[in-house]
């Protein structure tokens, strides 16, 4: 079984958690089976995926076969900030509509997707009044039990400082690009101070060969007998960060679970903390949000 973190509020979350981007029909459905199977109880989507009802019904089917409920998993979606001053009732009904895709009566966890709405440039002066009136639709909904935790994505530190001036509830969750290419040293440790739990997406670059191929982790991983992706995953979570591993091979999926039980050395986990390039390799430029 996976192991897990304590957010803020008590809520305990699986440290790893099977990635569904891009993840559609016969491929989706046999993933979350393998995943089972081998431990994982976390799940992760967006409204932006355009899967939660593919996920919501695989789980309906799939979780008798291993004698668990809807409630035995841990399922985050996100939502992108909307830009208009409806976004209490944009949200609630984005938040109800993710209930009944994915069976539940309540969500363990929501993320704002983005520090911008999807129809708004990355300079608009007016995403700083979209991300607040977004967050205090999501702890309206927390209020009315319809989510367990709240959180961001993709945030930067002067995103959530700017939270200050109105939240009444500190996000749970930070959920951002991070590997060891790409450590995000200064926002990793705000995150660690303020107890905000600081979570990887793209922890393998989407494939990038460049970090897939690093010499330093390929000897490690021979050493362990095991693939540099489950000794990323490791290293991520042995420096308490939450992960997120997408894939939708279901061996895959099995192989990356290893991670959990994977021991890194100090000298290891040291090594690959020496590996930053500060390069990302995705798309995503939350630092360039107003």
């Amino acid at each position: 079984m996976a192991p897990k973190f304590e957010l803020r509020n008590g809520q305990k979350m699986p440290k790893l958690a099977l990635g569904t981007y891009l993840s559609h029909g016969q491929d989706l459905f046999n993933v979350v089976d393998k995943a089972l199977s081998v431990g994982y109880r976390s799940f992760d989507t967006a409204k932006y995926y355009e899967n939660e009802k593919e996920l919501g019904d695989a789980l309906k089917e799939l979780l008798p076969r291993y004698d668990l409920k809807i409630e035995d998993v841990f399922i985050t979606t996100k939502i992108f900030p909307y830009s208009g001053e409806n976004a209490l009732e944009l949200m609630t009904k984005d938040i109800n509509q993710s209930l009944e895709n994915l069976g539940r009566q309540y969500l363990d966890l929501v993320l704002i997707h983005y520090p911008r709405p999807l129809d708004s440039g990355d300079k608009d002066s007016r995403n700083a009044m979209y991300r607040k009136e977004s967050w205090l639709a999501l702890e309206k909904l927390h209020a009315d039990s319809k989510v367990l935790s709240i959180g961001v994505s993709n945030y930067e530190i002067c995103h959530i400082e700017e939270m200050r001036d109105y939240l009444t509830i500190d996000p749970a969750v930070n959920q951002v690009e991070y590997h060891p290419h790409f450590q995000r040293k200064e926002l990793r440790e705000y995150c660690q101070i303020n107890n905000i739990l600081f979570q990887a997406f793209s922890p393998l670059g989407r494939g990038n060969k460049t970090l897939l191929n690093d010499s330093t982790m390929v000897r490690i991983a021979n050493t362990h007998q095991t693939s540099v992706a489950v000794i990323i995953l490791a290293w991520i979570m042995r420096g308490k960060n939450g992960v997120v591993a997408k894939t939708t091979s279901g061996d895959r999926a099995g192989e990356n679970f290893k991670s959990v039980t994977l021991k890194l050395t100090d000298d290891e986990f040291a090594r690959i903390n020496e590996l930053d390039l500060a390069t990302p390799y995705v798309e995503d430029r939350g630092w360039e949000v107003l």
